[in-house]
């Protein structure tokens, strides 16, 4: 059964057919020419073409068109570097090998249709069928030979994570008469995998987790995945609307699934009780509707786990000061103009008010901090190299814009020396830039130092550079010292 859905996925011929909304193009791509009701995904690719990371969300008995009116993931995914796809599992609710093997086989079709990143994908899926995709995950790394992409990220929203749990809710929803799912639930699974009071193994093996036993299961292989669960917690609209308690809803054993998580050590797991309800595309409400998920909160939080930074919208987990009236950018690396200094992390920079005018005496005034993921030691040389790089390039690119003529254009030089650290600077330099001051194009000699901390907590390194033309003896240091001085690691 494996070979035979897999080589299905793999070789049919890619349909695109592509609709622009609200600014968004929206890829309808075929993987399945012979299924017209679900052999296609939707993809969403993001408004910068870079694709960061990859989310895929799952759904089971929702056209895949009728969920986009319903959530704004896709949107805030586009103009955060995202690609955000939404894929069909079938009429599925239970982690069979066809439905293993289909997802395996999407997410193999996407990395290869879009040129993604496998080690940056994240997972999502919402009801009943949500199990499907949380038992895939701990497959993948239960089994990684056979799974070519390990999602590293997962989201369930209102989503079912214990299967012999739902049968217990079938069978109580039946006798109260109070759901049409229920009586269908049990048919399927009946018919699938026989009754639970003899099937008990069978369906552990099958599920996600299992609450009512008390020894770690199948979501021990969830130790290494960032998990978010969501849940409509207005238990007064289920009784009210519903008519059924806070046990007859996937809050229970969504909560203890976290719970197991979090005394097995993963401390990347969270139970998110939805701060706005859920409604259908149609009006509406229905606790199960991806409305539930703050979806700027939530792609936030899907970038911190791949370190993905967009300078526009990222909150620094660091205090560095910015001064009245100074002005401020980020920029993340690597820095498209000194691809050279080859770092993952992001610039922050602070501009005296006078930085940009000549007849000002904080021109070219200003301090940055390059906020790097990982541990890093450098020296004079490397200094002289990164700060070489960096000018040469900022004046390249502004000669074409400012219409430089060559017989202004200089080199770039730096020289460095090693001072010994100050305060709690693990490293400090200082040196001068001498480069062409493409405002007012004459050259200029900067005078620079830089101070490199590290936050051990975070796995960062702190390189601050300090700039200005004005000796050390002028007032504008003590403004830039300042920037230096009331830096922490953390808010």
């Amino acid at each position: 059964m494996r070979s035979s859905i897999l080589l299905q996925l793999t070789v049919t011929i890619l349909f695109f057919s592509t609709t622009c909304v609200t600014g968004q193009t929206i890829n309808k791509v075929v993987f399945d020419p012979k299924d017209s009701t679900a052999g296609y995904y939707l993809a969403i690719p993001p408004a910068s073409g870079k694709i960061k990371a990859t989310l895929v969300l799952f759904s089971s008995f929702s056209r895949l068109e009728d969920l986009l009116p319903e959530t704004r993931l896709p949107a805030v995914g586009y103009t955060n570097d995202i690609l955000v796809v939404l894929a069909s599992n079938q009429e599925r609710f239970t982690a069979d090998s066809a439905a293993m093997d289909r997802m395996s086989g999407i997410l193999q079709h996407i990395a290869k249709t879009y040129q993604t990143d496998t080690a940056t994908y994240a997972l999502a899926a919402y009801d009943i069928p949500g199990n499907m995709v949380v038992r895939f995950t701990e497959l993948t790394y239960q089994y990684p030979n056979r799974y070519p992409i390990r999602p590293k990220v997962l989201i369930g929203i209102d989503c079912n994570v214990d299967l012999i749990g739902l049968w217990h809710w079938s069978e109580r929803m039946k006798a109260k008469n109070n759901s049409g799912d229920a009586k269908y639930i049990l048919e399927k699974l009946t018919a699938a995998y026989g009754p639970l009071s003899t099937n008990q193994s069978r369906y552990a093996a099958l599920s996600p987790f299992v609450s009512e036993n008390s020894v770690p299961g199948n979501e021990q292989y969830l130790k290494q995945v960032a998990l978010r669960l969501y849940y409509d917690t207005d238990i007064n609209w289920y009784l009210q609307n519903q008519q059924v308690g806070f046990y007859d809803t996937n809050i229970p054993d969504g909560s203890e699934l976290i719970s197991r998580l979090l005394r097995q050590g993963n401390q990347n797991a969270s139970f998110i009780a939805a701060r706005r309800p859920g409604f259908k595309n149609n009006g509406s409400r229905y606790p199960s509707a991806l409305s539930i998920v703050d979806e700027v909160e939530c792609i936030q939080w899907i970038t911190q786990q791949f370190g993905i930074i967009n300078p526009h919208t990222w909150v620094p987990p660091y205090k560095f000061n910015l001064p009245a009236n100074w002005g401020q950018e980020r920029i993340a690396f690597p820095i498209d103009f000194a691809p050279q200094i080859a770092y993952k992390g992001i610039e922050d920079l602070r501009f005296a008010p006078g930085w940009g005018d000549p007849a000002k005496e904080d021109h070219w005034t200003y301090g940055f901090l390059w906020w790097l993921e990982g541990i890093h030691q450098f020296n004079a040389t490397m200094m002289k190299q990164y700060m070489e790089a960096y000018y040469s390039g900022l004046v390249g690119r502004n000669i074409t814009s400012r219409n430089i003529p060559v017989e202004k254009q200089v080199p770039t030089q730096a020289a460095f020396k090693s001072l010994k650290p100050e305060g709690d600077d693990k490293e400090t330099y200082n040196g001068t830039i001498s480069m062409l001051n493409y405002l007012n194009q004459q050259p200029v000699k900067l005078n620079c130092t830089i101070h490199v901390k590290y936050c051990p907590a975070q796995q960062r390194t702190a390189v601050f550079i300090e700039v200005s033309p004005q000796p050390y003896s002028h007032k504008v240091w003590t403004e830039l010292n300042q920037l230096v001085n009331t830096f922490e690691c953390r808010n």
